[in-house]
């Protein structure tokens, strides 16, 4: 070593020394390592820019850190030269041992974008391993050139960076993400990633559909009104539980009170002239004539009355047996007129529920009768209920909501529990099994082919078969399929 310095300067040299190398087998990662290298041997030299890239498997140069700056842009216009003038080679030997650089020694073509990014003066110092793999290296760059001390200090300092970088490399490849990393190129990256998609393309998942659904009561009583008249009062709260016998609602019955009242009196004004003729009868032949049309009216009288009685009756209505009641607002009946066998409310089983959904027809797919289905609940969708479908309509019709689908309708499986009527969530149906490349583009070849359709008045050609937005989107995703699993790329 020339000994051109004073030795206060010299033991300054050799702690600043002894600390970087101390600091650097203290890192216990490759981008602490990278930090320390490129902004702590400022302690030793000047430099005004220093740039460190490593080596990957293949040959690929690739800027892991550069001083100053946290998070290198290596998309940058500036690195992406570096990285590129590094690439081709460096001036003046065969491979990447340590050289200086000067602006001047490149040729012409390469020397103008020297000039206008970098300083004058540079040097590269090689990351080698102990098997004299290149690893990576480092570029210093400065406005003086580089004395004999401090070439040294980089001689010496591509030995200890090496072994540093070597160990923390090790370290990585023992994960089995950082084994990956160091050997999986862009090309075999592109390739395995090929091959796992054409393999997954083909694994056989089943076609599910979700829609929305609701519980609601299996074969439920309707309870209609008996005559044709006015709801005077509702006894009974929406879902409310009620005994068999229990009084539901009342229809207005002034009305029929009083035609009872009055085939009452009609019939005993009848009984009074029948036994006013009996009496008459055993001395007049006419009043004895008359008895026999007198009965006839007594009868009819109390068929009347019967009648008119069993009418008053029908006017409390009761609960056949014993449910939930199942009706809007009572409030919403209240003077409300009805007919004859129109219905006011329902009466269902709360331990016999089932659920109902409206599936839209564009997610319409095959279900058979027993497949599998899962409801996710509002309150609790983390815990789905499961049923097996028990119908499902044969042809599409208007929903509640107002859009053209499909009602289906799916028995509970024993040992969920009793589900409350009226709960809500997501159905998910389960139907055959297809390939997943299928799943993920029914939905895109559906839209496709309707707006292909569309656009032709519902006749096949050959003018339209390859135009239009929807066939472009189509001969695109295709050819990303066929480019990205049976066209690897590699590099």
């Amino acid at each position: 070593m020339p000994v051109d310095v004073a030795p206060p300067d010299k033991i300054r040299l050799l702690a600043a020394l002894v600390e970087l190398e101390a600091t650097l087998r203290g890192a216990q990662t490759m981008d602490t390592a990278a930090q320390v290298i490129v902004n702590e041997t400022r302690n030793l030299m000047v430099y005004r820019q220093a740039v460190l890239f490593e080596r990957w498997p293949g040959g690929k140069w690739r800027v892991r850190a550069v001083s100053d700056v946290v998070d290198p842009d290596r998309g940058g216009p500036f690195l992406l030269w570096l990285t590129q003038f590094l690439a081709q080679g460096l001036p003046g030997d065969v491979g990447y041992g340590p050289r200086g650089l000067v602006a001047a020694d490149l040729p012409q073509d390469r020397r103008q974008q020297w000039v206008e990014w970098l300083p004058e003066f540079g040097h590269w110092t090689p990351l080698v391993s102990l098997l004299g793999d290149p690893m990576g290296g480092v570029f210093w760059f400065r406005d003086i050139p580089f004395c004999a001390r401090e070439l040294w200090l980089l001689g010496h300092l591509s030995s200890s960076f090496g072994q540093a970088w070597e160990r923390l490399a090790l370290l990585q490849r023992r994960s089995c993400l950082g084994w990956l990393q160091a050997r999986m190129t862009f090309g075999r990256t592109a390739l395995v990633t090929s091959m796992v998609v054409a393999v997954l393309a083909f694994v056989p998942v089943h076609l599910t559909v979700l829609a929305p659904s609701h519980v609601v009561p299996v074969d439920p009583v309707a309870i209609h009104s008996p005559l044709e008249g006015v709801v005077a009062q509702v006894h009974v709260q929406p879902n409310a539980e009620v005994e068999a016998g229990t009084l539901l609602f009342s229809l207005e019955a002034g009305e029929l009170k009083n035609r009872h009242a009055v085939v009452l009196k009609g019939l005993e004004v009848e009984a009074a002239n029948l036994e006013k003729a009996q009496r008459k009868g055993f001395h007049d032949d006419r009043s004895r004539s008359e008895v026999a049309l007198l009965q006839a009216m007594v009868a009819m009288k109390a068929t009347e009355v019967r009648f008119a009685a069993e009418q008053l009756v029908l006017v409390d209505v009761r609960a056949p047996r014993a449910g939930v009641v199942v009706f809007n607002d009572p409030n919403q009946w209240l003077g409300q007129p009805v007919r004859v066998g129109e219905t006011v409310m329902y009466l269902a089983d709360p331990g016999r529920m089932e659920l109902e959904a409206w599936i839209p027809t564009a997610d319409a797919i095959a279900l058979e009768k027993g497949t599998k289905v899962f409801m996710f609940l509002n309150i609790h969708p983390h815990t789905p209920l499961a049923a097996r479908l028990r119908m499902a309509d044969f042809a599409a019709r208007q929903s509640p909501d107002g859009f053209l689908g499909f009602r289906v309708r799916a028995r509970f499986e024993d040992g969920e529990g009793p589900v409350r009527f009226g709960l809500r969530g997501s159905a998910r149906f389960q139907g055959d099994r297809v390939r997943l490349w299928y799943y993920l583009l029914r939905r895109p070849l559906f839209f496709s082919g309707l707006k292909l359709l569309r656009g032709s008045g519902g006749r096949f050609s050959p003018q339209w078969r390859f135009g239009g937005k929807a066939s472009k989107v189509l001969f695109l995703t295709l050819f990303l399929i066929w480019s990205l699993i049976l066209r690897p790329h590699s590099q």
